[in-house]
């Protein structure tokens, strides 16, 4: 009895030594790689902006740092047994930052706004086959489907675009630079290009959390200034460092370099609408021509796994499919074929505001000079390069796409025809077919066959030239604790503290 009281004892010493550890208050001052793109959730697209609202909105349920399921605004939720009703049953005393309590009403108004055509939101198809969202009663949110539609779930969980915020900013036009969400912390200053304040809410409804006071967002676009800022203790937290710095900075004492493998991709996107690049013969030989191990290595100083199709190895969806040896001579026998012996001249855009697109486009352009295509590189700002794409202006571009989690983000919005991220003008009945067949599937065995389908021919027709999946990496000092990399790529700084 003694023994076991002893234990009983040296353990709440231990657990309580840990509470004490977990230092409350202080400012985590960090850096920004891109400054947000608006803060409006169902307008933005930028990453800058989500990593930003991940601290200030909650979403119905969320990840957790293995990528499970887990409650967040909704205590429980239930699947019928026909898939078509999903019912969320809200904690209870949950309050935004302003105090107002949240109601199921809320969550309605919010989802009928993402839905509305009129908003324009490039996120609605992540709510594919929601027919209708209404709250019972004020704890309670039903979404009815006209059919099963099993990324559903995933989609409320993984991005911020389907965060929960306060509806009165829609009326007052608020939501687009101050969004009142029910997150561990809220916007207090946002200077547009220059920083981003979070002060901690002080009605968060996770006992005793936030530990942070605040959260001072600095956006360095510079990266050597980033890797500078870090090592003199002028930042705490980096959300991105030069790729050529991290072995270096591996090595000190005094930074922490975390690592996550990324749900995300590189890639060339291919206009297919006109020209040499709508002929498939032409795409093919781009992709043989591509070094892909020689873009990886300029673009991230390796820190990257080189890929032909989008879904990287570390997730339970990887296909690995490959048929695009690095292979000059096969490249110029399908330009060859295409008619095109004497090659042609395209252009390619990267943009300043990621600029492994911009060393990915220099290795690019030498490769497909050696096989006579002359590429010329366009490098824009992130405004007038989102105008351009959309627009259609362009041959090639070189971009990513992030923070990816079930098959259907990898593969719907991009690809199917009409789509709203389908700047390539790509178009096949098939894969259409496919995608809207599988999405709809319960059962992840009988969906793999399905993606695998459209995984092999999006690769064989190159809209889209998968290049690399990149590593998740942030940096900070040693007296940052409680926070991690993960494979998501969002930032939560909920359980962040400072150890000084």
């Amino acid at each position: 009895m003694k023994r076991t009281l002893a234990l009983v004892l040296i353990l709440l010493l231990a657990l309580a030594g840990l509470a004490a550890a977990q230092t409350r208050g202080g400012t985590l001052v960090a850096a920004w790689a891109q400054e947000p793109v608006g803060l409006d959730p169902h307008i933005t697209s930028a990453m800058s902006s989500y990593q930003v609202l991940e601290n200030v909105l909650d979403t119905l349920i969320t990840l957790d740092v293995e990528q499970n399921l887990v409650p967040s605004l909704a205590r429980e939720w239930v699947v019928a047994d026909d898939g078509r009703t999903v019912t969320f049953h809200l904690r209870d005393g949950v309050r935004f930052s302003n105090g107002k309590e949240l109601v199921a009403d809320h969550v309605v108004t919010v989802f009928d706004r993402l839905l509305d055509p009129e908003t324009g939101s490039g996120n609605a198809w992540r709510l594919a086959g929601v027919e209708s969202i209404t709250a019972p009663d004020a704890s309670t949110v039903v979404f009815s489907l006209a059919a099963p539609n099993p990324s559903l779930l995933g989609h409320l969980a993984s991005i911020k675009a389907l965060g929960v915020f306060d509806p009165d900013g829609i009326t007052d036009g608020s939501v687009n630079t101050r969004p009142v969400g029910t997150g561990p912390f809220m916007i207090t200053d946002f200077q547009p290009g220059t920083r981003v304040l979070l002060e901690r809410n002080p009605y968060y409804w996770e006992d005793g959390l936030p530990y942070l006071d605040a959260v001072d967002i600095r956006i360095i676009g510079d990266e050597t200034v980033r890797r500078s800022a870090l090592v003199t203790g002028d930042i705490d937290w980096a959300f991105a460092i030069p790729p050529q710095s991290v072995e270096e900075l591996d090595a000190r004492d005094d930074v922490i370099v975390d690592r996550a493998a990324a749900g995300a991709y590189y890639y060339i996107g291919v206009n297919t609408t006109e020209g040499p690049l709508a002929d498939v013969r032409v795409r093919q030989a781009i992709s043989y021509a591509i070094n892909r191990e020689n873009v990886a290595l300029a673009a991230e100083f390796g820190n990257a796994a080189v890929t032909q199709d989008p879904i990287p190895s570390s997730s339970s969806w990887d296909f690995s499919y490959a048929p695009y040896d690095y292979d000059p001579d096969r490249a110029r026998q399908l330009l060859a074929e295409a008619g095109y012996a004497d090659g042609f001249e395209m252009e390619i855009m990267p943009t300043t505001f990621i600029e492994a697109t911009i060393r990915a486009a220099q290795v690019i352009q030498a490769d497909l000079a050696a096989v006579g295509i002359r590429g010329s590189i366009r490098t824009l700002e992130w405004a007038e390069w989102l105008q351009e794409q959309g627009d259609g202006n362009y041959d090639t571009y070189v971009c990513s796409w992030n923070g990816l989690i079930d098959p259907d983000d990898y593969f719907y919005a991009q690809h199917r025809t009409g789509e709203v991220f389908n700047f390539t003008g790509y178009s096949n009945p098939t894969v259409d077919e496919l995608l809207d067949e599988a999405r709809m599937l319960p059962d992840a065995d009988a969906r793999r066959p399905l993606y695998e389908q459209v995984n092999r021919a999006i690769v064989d027709d190159a809209p889209y030239i998968y290049m690399y999946n990149p590593l998740q990496i942030h940096a900070y000092r040693p007296e940052v604790k409680g926070f991690s990399a993960r494979a998501d790529q969002a930032v939560r700084f909920v359980g962040t503290w400072l150890d000084r």
